[in-house]
This record gives structure tokens, C-alpha cells and sequence, in this order.
């Protein structure tokens, strides 16, 4: 049993993934060493009531053990979980989490809004050497944005929105309607007016999470001069594109993970209206997650009490 090496669950509301990390000497210099992700989308096991269904609460034990068994298989010493909006929001929460707790003995927690957008926040400030910034997290069932600047947080929100209730509620469907469009779009910007920190910003925006990295994959396939920054034109380009296609069409799109072909339009919606309010120069792609934010913050604490 490695007693340097930690594994890390983020149970979200798209995907529920598993990291392991090696510590060096118990200091926030970690190393991530093995990623699994599955592609569980909780947020579809949601009842009329707000509750996680039977086979919801199922699937994701069934996970979790398969989890405990890889972590097991690499001499993990360590293991936390945390849970997003798909259990933030959850009529029977406690329940989940008490199931979980006696079939694993994980400990799990809740994050906040705060909390799910503090630590998407210091996991990239962690890679990036940039002074002002916003950040943008766009999950299953919410996203997260924050204003920094001299690298230190200034605002945050959490909206209760995210890829795949976008989805279910604006482009449900094979193929996506110009009048669908038309509604996320009006949606969108009513939502991020109520902010208005956000307003004319001028600032570069840095995603991180999975819609975040299709589009950055898909723009590096196209662009000949393999810019890893994204002007408001490169977005809409992409855009148009896959609005244009059938679900099944953009099975075909190069960077496109096959698992999200059928919320990528409202997730790019989301980080074009957020450019255009901002009047940001670039978007960027960011390597880290939560969890990278999520293991600074611990370890941070554990050498401030020793």
C-alpha cells in the first residue's frame, strides 16, 4: 500500500470519475497517475419528485465498486469522494449518501456552489500564469463561473444549469431546430445578465471539464496553425457546424467524444453567449478539474494542522 498515493471521486451529474494522485512528501505538488471516467449521467435517473431513482442509486454503487477495486488494484491508501449538482439537488440526498457510506465506506461530501466553483477556480490557477481571468466549469446539471484577478477570486455563481438539462430542455432530439436555438440563446443571456460583473469584462475565459475539451479538440483538428486559444469566430464556426448535423452526423466530427455528440450544442452555446457578454479577446482550454482544485485544497489543510 503506496501511503503517497490518494484516489479522488468526483460523482457529478454527466460522469461519475475516479483519479488517483501521488503526493510528494504530503505537499500540493501532486502527480495524477491514473484517470477513470464513466459516463453514467445521474442526472437522467432524476423522478418527478426530485429523487434519485432505485437504478440510479444502483448504478452508482455499482461504480464506486468498481472503483474501490481499481484503487485496491494500485495499492491506494487513500480514498475521498465528492458530489456535485446531481446530489447537491436531490430530494433524497441523505439516503444516496447513506447508502453509499454503508456499501463502500467512502467518505463522501457535498459540494456547494461555492465550493464546486472555488475549486475549479484553484485548479487552474495552479497551471496557468495569468493575471485576470474568468473561469467557466459546465457540467450535467450545472455550471460554474468566476472572476479573478491578480489571481485571486473575486466572484463566483453557480447556475443550476449545465450540458445535459440544457439539452433535455432546449435541443432535445435528432436534429436541432433553428427555433430551438433561438430559445437557449434568449435563455442563456437572460441568465448571465444577472450578473453583472460579467458584463464587458474584457477578459480571457479558461474552461475546464468536458465540453470545454471537445471543443478545444475539435477547433486543434481544424485550425492549421494549431492555436490552442479560441477567438468568438472559431467558436461560432464549430457551432454552426454541428447545429447543422444530426446527432448521428456529428458522430463524424473529429474530437468529438461520441458520449457528448448529443449535448455539445448547448455547451458551446454557453461559452459563446458568455464570450460575447464579456467581450473576452480568447477562450482556452484548461488540463485541470475540481479534483485537482479539490486535492490542493486538502492537502493545504492537512500541512496547515500538522
Amino acid at each position: 500500500m503506496k501511503e503517497n498515493s490518494i484516489a479522488i471521486i468526483d460523482l457529478g451529474s454527466n460522469s461519475i470519475q475516479f483519479a488517483i494522485y501521488n503526493i510528494e512528501n504530503n505537499s500540493v505538488h501532486t502527480e495524477e497517475v491514473k484517470r477513470v471516467k464513466v459516463a453514467a449521467r445521474l442526472i437522467s435517473y432524476i423522478d418527478k419528485q426530485g429523487n434519485i431513482t432505485r437504478e440510479g442509486i444502483d448504478l452508482t454503487l455499482q461504480i464506486l465498486q468498481d472503483f474501490q477495486k481499481i484503487g485496491a488494484e494500485n495499492g491506494v491508501s487513500r480514498m475521498i469522494g465528492f458530489a456535485t449538482a446531481v446530489i447537491r439537488n436531490a430530494a433524497n440526498q441523505e439516503e444516496v449518501l447513506a447508502e453509499i457510506q454503508k456499501k463502500t465506506a467512502i467518505p463522501f461530501s457535498i459540494l456547494s456552489g461555492y465550493e464546486e466553483a472555488y475549486f475549479g477556480y484553484l485548479g487552474i490557477i495552479q497551471a496557468i500564469d495569468l493575471q485576470d481571468g474568468i473561469t467557466i466549469d459546465i457540467g450535467g446539471g450545472s455550471t460554474e463561473i468566476t472572476l479573478f484577478r491578480n489571481r485571486q477570486l473575486i466572484e463566483y455563481y453557480s447556475f443550476p444549469f449545465g450540458a445535459v438539462n440544457l439539452n433535455e430542455k432546449f435541443t432535445k432530439g435528432e436534429i436541432v431546430t433553428a427555433e430551438q436555438i433561438d430559445k437557449l440563446q434568449a435563455y442563456l443571456s437572460e441568465q448571465l445578465q444577472t450578473l453583472p460583473w460579467l458584463s464587458a469584462a474584457g477578459l480571457p475565459v479558461i474552461g475546464i471539464g468536458g465540453s470545454a475539451k471537445n471543443l478545444s479538440r475539435i477547433h486543434k483538428a481544424k485550425d492549421k496553425k494549431n492555436s490552442l486559444n479560441m477567438s468568438i469566430e472559431d467558436i461560432d464556426n464549430v457551432f454552426k457546424e454541428l447545429s447543422s448535423l444530426s446527432v448521428t452526423e456529428r458522430s463524424d466530427i473529429k474530437g468529438l467524444s461520441k458520449k457528448r455528440k448529443d449535448i455539445i450544442i448547448p455547451a458551446i452555446q454557453i461559452i459563446s453567449t458568455l464570450m460575447k457578454m464579456t467581450k473576452s479577446p480568447y477562450f482556452a482550454y484548461c488540463t485541470q478539474s475540481v479534483r485537482d482544485g479539490f486535492i490542493y485544497d486538502l492537502l493545504e489543510k492537512t500541512n496547515n494542522a500538522s
